[in-house]
């Protein structure tokens, strides 16, 4: 399938672009399709929806907030060149805007396009990155989660979960001094950390042959 969208991180959440010359049924497949792929990535995210001049009727958007509401998206502007999308739009809940003017300045997620995060994420606590990789220089402790576009190199200890990848891309990696979490993920393939963890040397997990294994930095470089 031809790609009609794309998605973008963006300050306050996520931007996404949908082609306005292919098919609805298209471009909704294809939202549908990459919004599983980045389905934790996405969840509670605030949406920019770019319509560009594209027309629909209002079963079609009744169709898009339907889908976007599976996935407990609730927070949605939609961008649109014509004043009756807008309308239509704004019929079915969302918000509307002309393209080109922004929503709101709040951002909200602790998210910056940055590529290194200095912190330790504790228990309860979810940091998303959207702009691909992420250097963490701090620990990712039990209870605490680290989603990340791209892949993921924590200088410290992971007790909690770490998903790398989570738009879909499989060659991600996850890389910590101490690999001991709760769960990781890469993309949508999952795995536990082993549970003997003993030797405390920087390990790295990845995708081979469909399922993640583990490890050592000696054995992945050779």
């Amino acid at each position: 399938m031809a790609d009609y969208v794309a998605i973008k991180g963006a300050r306050g959440g996520i931007r996404v672009v949908i082609d306005d010359a292919c098919t609805w049924a298209d471009a909704l497949g294809d939202l549908h399709k990459q919004m599983q792929q980045g389905a934790s990535l996405m969840q509670g995210m605030r949406i920019s929806l770019d319509l560009g001049a594209r027309q629909l009727e209002s079963a079609d958007m009744d169709a898009l907030r339907s889908m976007l509401h599976g996935y407990n998206i609730e927070t949605v502007d939609v961008h649109a060149e014509s004043t009756d999308m807008r309308q239509i739009a704004r019929a079915v809940g969302f918000t509307a805007r002309p393209r080109g003017i922004n929503a709101s300045k709040e951002p909200m997620i602790a998210d910056t396009p940055r590529p290194i995060l200095i912190r330790n994420l504790r228990s309860g606590q979810v940091y998303k990155h959207l702009h691909g990789d992420l250097t963490l220089l701090g620990d990712v402790n039990a209870g605490a989660e680290l989603i990340v576009s791209g892949s993921a190199v924590i200088f410290g200890r992971v007790r909690g979960i770490v998903h790398a990848g989570a738009m879909g891309d499989r060659s991600a990696i996850i890389c910590a001094i101490e690999l001991a979490a709760t769960q990781i993920r890469i993309a949508d393939v999952r795995a536990r950390a082993p549970e003997d963890d003993t030797h405390r040397t920087p390990e790295i997990a990845c995708i081979e042959d469909g399922q993640i294994i583990v490890q050592t930095w000696e054995e992945y470089r050779r």
